[in-house]
């Protein structure tokens, strides 16, 4: 694991949950995959892995050694996180909105 890797491991093991969000792994090597799921595996990290088309054998079988959910859409995406509420705006009191 070279130094890149250890500070991104070392900063997801110390915080408490975050969830990341990587778009088009699709493209992604089977070693980056890997790479994801260890990741998933060793730190606190919630992985979002957004891939279109049909999984390989390869990536079948990684998913089989972790905890994962398959969306096939959009609608099952807002399930699984509903978007957050939009924060007040700056100025108006209770009683103005």
């Amino acid at each position: 694991m070279d130094e890149q890797h250890r500070t991104v491991h070392t900063t997801l093991t110390r915080r408490p949950r975050c969830r990341i969000t990587v778009l088009r792994t699709h493209r992604l090597g089977e070693g980056l995959w890997a790479d994801l799921i260890h990741l998933h595996l060793t730190t606190n990290a919630q992985l979002i892995l957004v891939h279109h088309g049909e999984p390989g054998d390869s990536l079948t079988h990684l998913l089989r050694h972790c905890d994962h959910r398959t969306i096939t859409g959009y609608t099952g995406m807002l399930r699984l996180h509903p978007p957050r509420a939009a924060p007040p705006a700056p100025g108006l009191s209770d009683a103005d909105r």
